[in-house]
């Protein structure tokens, strides 16, 4: 578009073949389109290079530049040298860019003259999905127009270069340059926040960030002394510039952020350094240390224990609290246990206590207040008038043991009616089989025999281990059916629906007066919808939202013999399909709300009878009618791909049934196992039957055990596996409905392990403990 001002986006490669083409197309199909795409080769030993020359051979907004091998950093400053846009952006080979994350940012600067528009990431993997990325989930909360790092300090943790657009005047204004180093990101993009006029904050998602298979293992980082030196050097020029040009809110936010993510960085290269390399690792710590300011009481004690250590130079307790922490020690919250002849104090199982000096041994101490209950919501199954709840509830940092007393109310306003339980063995928060389970069921008769109902109503849980009694509201959800229950109808006019509502408190919330979706039946070119609406509408409208438009379908209604009013609409599967697009660039999929309009408002759409997705085959496009996490109708659209609706283990074999939409299953499925620190894997076949429109496959749980266990981090399963469809074309998790995700997860003992089918990230996924 003419009136678009020019954009250069910068990316340098260096081997990443494996998914460079999918980052190039994200960019060739943006909505913004006036581009330069300036492809920068640092000398990539693989064949990135043909990639990169087949786009500028078919798109003239491709060119590609080579240059000796320097680093991203030297590579981002040919890129810039070589930019004409009046805007500037920049890309990592391997992550991919949301369609319209350009449009968004241009826009954003356009309307409100900023020096810099940024925008939210996700972090994304086959195996994980995609995930809110942590680093930016809370400076991307909320939209904010015109802001700074001096009144939002909480952009100091923005280390990234790749989700912003840069006015190129100001860019070159300040003549940004990359240092020659890796984690050369931080010190320009702090910089430039503190240098700008203002900066635009977007909510929306702008950048998809991949990460490997392998994860955040140990292994995979790179503990080598060249690594560590280039993060202390790009440290240093942190220290320097907040010293110099930061308040003391950005400079507190900054050295918290270097000692949450750098120091223990640093501390933990002393589990895998080599005896020789101690010397050298020692001088990089103390260069480092020596600028850091010690941590805050709130901050953990095993963290404090690290800065300590590093600031004594203590190797042989740097050695240990660091093979501790690699090795999953932190996981559950490490053990603690009460002091014999002090017993009201507690001891936690950090190692090294005896190598620390007096000063700092109150921090292997953990006072009685920090013994906090901890519960996790694990299953719901529904009935028509009663809901199943199984628990896990445990005071962190104790074992549990089989003297325990546990209780649930059920909580009306200031009310606690006490609930039957009973309890039983799973894994506990530590990784061990104990028993920590709760099971507790409310009927609902009782509780419509309630006077005065306060909504939502809540649970809470008390439990006293080792003489420790503690009382709170019950909290989290864990996947499968605790994030995707079923509810039920309270009355005519009333529906229930466990979830989660605010502070993470799980409840039964109440839905008044629902419009509720009882059938959809999939046609030729659409579908047919036909529910019911608790108002005396006289008209009414099927409305699918977007983004950038609303799809209005009209619908008929009339009041039955009963009184109820019904609609019936007819949705035409073009319409769904029409000037749409994926907002997902990874999963090539988007996720829309569906209300029905009426004179009296818009009302969400929910569906309490169903058992599956409805869905339709349109030229290879997947349009499915399906629900949410608490209920409500959505239309989903994606990539045709076989689909998991049911899930059962008869004895120990799982048994997973579903439609394969016309594609060949048979042989084709198969239960994968990434390797720790590696993006190697192992793929365990499946028994796959076929009939005309579904498949099911059966697998021994005894085949998913591994001989040797093998978690991909600390504190992770024994083993990991997920269900793949790999065919020509294909390798690809196989998706999961909410239909299944309600009967999990399923928990057997085989083998003598604890085995759990469950779901992630909707994908399929067995876990082995």
């Amino acid at each position: 578009m003419a009136s678009q001002p020019l954009l250069s986006v910068v990316v340098p490669f260096y081997g990443v073949a494996d998914y460079f083409e999918e980052c190039l197309e994200s960019i060739r199909t943006q909505t913004y389109d006036n581009l330069q795409v300036i492809l920068v080769d640092d000398e990539s030993p693989d064949h990135c290079i043909d990639i990169a020359e087949k786009f500028a051979a078919m798109d003239s907004r491709f060119q590609v530049l080579r240059q000796a091998n320097a680093g991203p950093g030297p590579a981002r400053n040919t890129g810039i040298a070589h930019a004409e846009g009046d805007l500037l952006a920049f890309a990592d080979g391997d992550d991919i860019v949301p369609r319209r994350a350009y449009e968004f940012m241009a826009a954003s600067l356009r309307r409100t003259g900023s020096s810099i528009a940024m925008g939210n990431a996700m972090r994304f993997s086959r195996t994980s999905g995609v995930r809110q990325s942590w680093a930016h989930g809370r400076m991307c909360s909320k939209d904010a127009t015109a802001t700074h790092v001096l009144e939002r300090p909480a952009l100091t943790y923005d280390r990234m270069l790749w989700n912003k657009v840069y006015r190129r005047e100001f860019f070159d204004e300040f003549q940004y340059q990359f240092p020659a180093i890796r984690y050369e990101d931080w010190p320009v993009v702090l910089k430039s926040h503190l240098d700008a006029l203002t900066v635009d904050v977007l909510k929306a998602p702008v950048y998809y960030w991949r990460e490997r298979e392998s994860g955040d293992s140990i292994t995979q980082q790179v503990f080598a002394y060249d690594n560590l030196l280039d993060r202390i050097i790009s440290a240093e020029m942190i220290f320097d510039l907040v010293e110099r040009q930061g308040s003391p809110a950005v400079r507190a936010m900054t050295q918290r952020h270097l000692l949450e993510v750098d120091m223990i960085a640093i501390a933990q290269a002393f589990a895998v350094v080599p005896d020789e390399d101690i010397d050298p690792l020692l001088g990089l710590s103390q260069r480092f240390m020596s600028r850091l300011d010690p941590p805050r009481p709130e901050e953990s004690r095993f963290t404090r224990l690290q800065y300590h250590a590093l600031i004594d130079g203590n190797v042989e307790l740097l050695r240990s609290l660091a093979r501790f922490r690699a090795e999953g020690g932190l996981a559950g919250g490490t053990v603690a246990h009460r002091l014999v002849l002090k017993p009201w104090k507690w001891r936690l199982d950090y190692p090294g206590r005896s190598l620390v000096s007096a000063s700092i041994k109150n921090l292997y101490d953990l006072p009685v207040t920090a013994l906090r209950l901890q519960t996790l919501v694990t299953s719901v199954h529904t009935e028509p008038d009663r809901f199943h709840f199984e628990i896990r509830a445990q005071i962190g940092h104790l074992e549990p043991d089989g003297s325990d007393v546990v209780s649930v109310s059920l909580v009306n306003g200031i009310h606690r009616i006490p609930l039957a339980i009973s309890t039983f063995d799973t894994t506990d928060s530590f990784g061990h089989r104990s028993r920590v389970g709760v099971r507790f069921d409310v009927d609902l008769e009782q509780v419509r025999a309630i006077e005065d109902l306060v909504w939502p109503l809540r649970f809470e849980v008390s439990r006293t281990s080792a003489g420790v009694r503690r009382t709170g509201m019950l909290t989290g959800a864990g996947p499968g059916s605790p994030q995707y229950p079923m509810g039920t109808f309270f009355s005519p006019e009333q529906y229930v629906q466990p979830g989660l509502t605010t502070g993470n408190i799980y409840c039964l919330h109440r839905v008044a007066f629902p419009a509720v979706l009882e059938h959809v039946r999939p046609l030729s070119d659409g579908f047919e919808l036909s529910g019911s609406i608790c108002e005396p509408a006289r008209r009414a409208s099927v409305v699918v939202t977007r983004p950038d438009a609303e799809v209005t379908l009209p619908a008929s209604v009339e009041q039955s013999e009963a009184g109820a009013y019904r609609f019936r609409a007819r949705v035409d599967a073009t319409d769904l399909l029409h000037g749409d697009q994926p907002d997902d660039p990874f999963l090539q999929s988007a996720i829309r709300a569906v209300v029905i309009r009426t004179e009296f408002g818009d009302t969400e759409l929910s569906w309490p009878g169903y058992r599956g997705d409805a869905v339709l085959d349109v030229a290879g496009q997947d349009i499915r009618f399906t629900r949410s996490r608490f209920g409500m109708v959505k239309v989903a659209l994606g990539p045709v791909l076989p689909t998991v609706r049911q899930i059962a283990v008869e004895g120990d074999v799982a048994v997973l049934t579903g439609p394969h939409h016309g594609l060949d299953v048979a042989g084709h499925l198969a239960w994968r196992r990434y390797l720790p620190g590696s993006d190697d894997h192992v793929d365990t076949p499946v028994e796959v039957t076929v009939g005309n429109d579904h498949f099911t496959a059966r697998t021994a749980l005894t085949s998913l055990i591994p001989e040797v266990d093998q978690p991909t981090q600390p504190g992770a399963p024994a083993a990991d596996l997920t269900l793949f469809f790999r065919a020509p074309g294909y390798d690809t998790p196989v998706r999961i409905e909410p239909s299944a995700v309600t009967a999990l997860p399923i928990e057997r003992v085989v083998a003598g392990r604890g085995v759990v089918v469950t779901t992630i990230a909707g994908s399929n996924r067995v876990q082995v403990r």
